[in-house]
Order: structure tokens, then sequence, then C-alpha cells
């Protein structure tokens, strides 16, 4: 006796992060890191909450809290709270196999065991012994689809498994066009049918508004007609500069929320819980008072984000002209330095020539002096016959002292 479908365990695998959600899960379940449902959450000390996985690859690299970049280890991180594990576990996803038929859905925390166990498109062993291929779960009970067979048609060897598949693309197995009911081999009928003549196409320009469908074979004389077709240049532009607009105006409103954050708006049904008055009498009179209470409440939250958005606004701009003002005294400060410093430099300069020109004048003197002794008389010197050669001999003894005491003067 073959063993009953929910005794035979999947040999599948589930990837929690690669699950489809019922719902939009909430941005508070979200890891922010990987910015999937947290899978198997834990806490930091800074009390922000990751995947375990996530968070482990993230120290490893950097031990530093991904959001706050506080230091972080390893043994500083325990399991996040019994609820938000909880919370995460129990929302609806659908079956891992939901692209190959399979409609069920459940909690998160059910789905490997109904892979394991109950899903119908789950791949299974084989039941037949001494077989080691595998199935899915719903075709396990027709026996086992390993053996090969003859195909009837071409004589080819086939496995069970892939029969169907063999008979799509088999060439000797002829079938219809569903078009133009014409019978081609299985091989023919692939390339003959996005080709078929008789098949019914839409008209090239139905993106933009035209709803004209005719077989392909006269498509093309309602082509040649269509006013859509032929704005279709024009509408083709428009829609792309329509794409380049959403863009820029996507990347603006990035930047507004990043230097001033949004702040939300009040809604209908919570203006009207908080300014409708228990006691009153008339009831047309009490829902027209909240629609014109909630028109006032929201036009005043707007009006209080205008006036937020150019306080900020006037503040930044005090502040590049305080920052201008604060340039404009150090460009004066730096000035002031630097023409006091140049006239520094000049005083320096005229004292230095003023010393040159003293000691240029010293030379000039010493140098006239001495040619000056160098040229008294040879007929003065002859009539002079009292003086004594001993006296002759000390005055040019005196004279060469004195232009040797001259000269040093000069070199210092």
């Amino acid at each position: 006796m073959p063993p009953s479908r929910s005794s035979r365990s999947s040999l599948q695998s589930v990837d929690l992060r690669a699950l489809d959600y019922l719902t939009t899960p909430s941005a508070n379940l979200l890891c922010p890191i990987c910015h999937s449902p947290l899978i198997t959450p834990v806490q930091t000390r800074c009390l922000h909450t990751f995947c375990s996985a996530c968070l482990s690859l993230s120290l490893d690299r950097s031990l530093t809290c991904p959001i706050d970049r506080q230091p972080l280890s390893h043994d500083e991180v325990t399991p996040a709270p019994i609820m938000i594990a909880n919370l995460v576990n129990d929302l609806p996803v659908l079956c891992p196999n939901h692209e190959l038929g399979c409609g069920e859905s459940c909690a998160r925390w059910l789905v490997e065991s109904h892979v394991r166990e109950d899903c119908g498109y789950a791949v299974v062993k084989c039941v037949k012994e001494g077989c080691s291929g595998v199935v899915e779960r719903r075709e396990a009970d027709a026996g086992c689809l390993h053996g090969e067979i003859e195909c009837e048609y071409c004589n080819d060897a086939v496995r069970l498994a892939d029969l169907e598949s063999h008979l799509r693309e088999c060439p000797k197995v002829s079938s219809e066009c569903p078009h133009c009911l014409q019978s081609l081999p299985n091989s023919e009928l692939v390339d003959h049918i996005p080709e078929c003549p008789e098949a019914i196409v839409d008209c090239q320009a139905s993106c933009y508004g035209c709803s004209h469908t005719s077989p392909r074979l006269e498509i093309g004389a309602h082509e040649t007609n269509c006013h859509f077709v032929a704005l279709t240049p024009v509408l083709q532009f428009h829609a792309e500069r329509i794409s380049t607009l959403e863009l820029e105006n996507k990347a603006i409103r990035q930047k507004l929320d990043l230097l001033v954050p949004p702040r939300p708006l009040a809604t209908p049904a919570a203006a009207a819980s908080t300014t409708a008055q228990p006691n009153q009498v008339n009831a047309a009179s009490s829902s027209s008072s909240i629609v014109t209470t909630t028109g006032r409440d929201m036009t005043s939250e707007m009006q209080d984000y205008t006036f937020h958005l150019y306080s900020e606004y006037e503040q930044l701009r005090s502040d590049v002209e305080r920052l201008n003002a604060q340039i404009r005294e150090l460009d004066v400060k730096q000035d002031m330095a630097r023409i006091n410093e140049g006239l520094r430099y000049n005083d320096e300069m005229t004292g230095m020539r003023a010393a040159i020109d003293g000691l240029r004048m010293q030379l000039h003197w010493l140098l006239a002096n001495r040619r000056e002794v160098g040229s008294t008389g040879s007929p003065a010197a002859a009539g002079t016959t009292g003086r004594s050669v001993a006296g002759t001999a000390s005055a040019g003894d005196a004279r060469r002292m004195s232009v040797d005491s001259a000269r040093q003067v000069v070199k210092l």
C-alpha cells in the first residue's frame, strides 16, 4: 500500500525572504538592512530591531549599529520581544508554489509545514522502490513517472513525466491553428501562431486610446488611416516628458522631506471626532459644523506647515547673510594685516638703504683721504733737511697704520 499523501515529506526548502505577502507589512515590522519582514528578530542595546542573520553579517564587517553608528558587539545583541516575533509570524503569505498553481495561503509560521506535508505542488520522492527521481506530490499517487515509453507517433523513447510536453513538440503530431484552423506539425505550429495572418491583433496605438482590433492581415490598412497612429510620435514624446517630470518631482519631494520632515494632516474622521460636541441638538447643523470645522482644521494645518517652511527659509537666509558678513570682516582684517606688514617692510628697507648710503660715503671719504696722502709732495719733503731719517720713518709708519685701520673699518 503506497504511503498517504500527508505522510510523504517534501524535499523542498522554504525561503522566508522570497515569500509573497497578502497584505503590505507595516514599516515597523521591516528589517532596516534587507527591507523585508523580520526573520528571527533581535534587538540591540540602542533598541533597534533587525533580522538575526542581517545584523550578524553587518557586525562581521563593522562593530557599529547600522542605524546610529554607535559601537556595538555581538554580545550586546539580545532576542527581540516575543510580541514582535508573533506579529511578524502571523502575517498571511501565499504558498511558495503559487506560481505553479497552488492557491493556498496561511500564516508565515505555518508555511513550512504546509509545503512539507500538504502542498500538492511540492517536490517529494518517487513512491517506487529503487527509483531516485522526484515528482510533485499531486502526481505521486499515479505511480512512477520516470520510466520510459515509446511515442506512438515518432517511436522515440520518452519518460512518462515528459510525455505531455513531448506530444506538444513531437514533429509527427499535427494540431490546428486556433486562428486559421490550418493543421500543422507541432514543431511548425509554434512559429506559425505568432505570425498567423488570421490572428486578431490590436492596433499598435492601442496604448494611446485606439480600440480597433482586426486580423493581422487587415491591420495594416487600418493603421494607415488611424489618427492615433499618426499622433503616436507626439503622444510618445509627451509620455516621456511626463515620466521625466514625475521623476524630477519625486526627487524634489525627497529633498524637501530631508530639509523639512512632513507633518501629518488631520483626516476628516479624526477632525470630526475631535470637533464634535456632545451636547448638540440638531444633527444636520452638527454635521455641517463638523465639515466646516474639519475644513478649517485642514486649512490651518496647511497654513502652519507653510509658515514653518517660510520660517525655515528665513532662518537659512539669515545664516547665509551672517556668514557673508563674517567673511567680509575677515577679508578686511586680512587686508589691514597685509598693509601693516608692507609698511613695516618699507621702514626696514629705508633703514637698510640709509645704512648702505652711510657706508658708501665713509668709503668715498677714506679713498679720497688716501689719494691726498699719497700725492703729498716730494718737493716739500726734499726741502726739509732738518728732519731726521728716524722721524721720517715714524711718520710713514703712522700713515700706514692709519690706512690699515681704515681698511678694517671698511671691511666691517
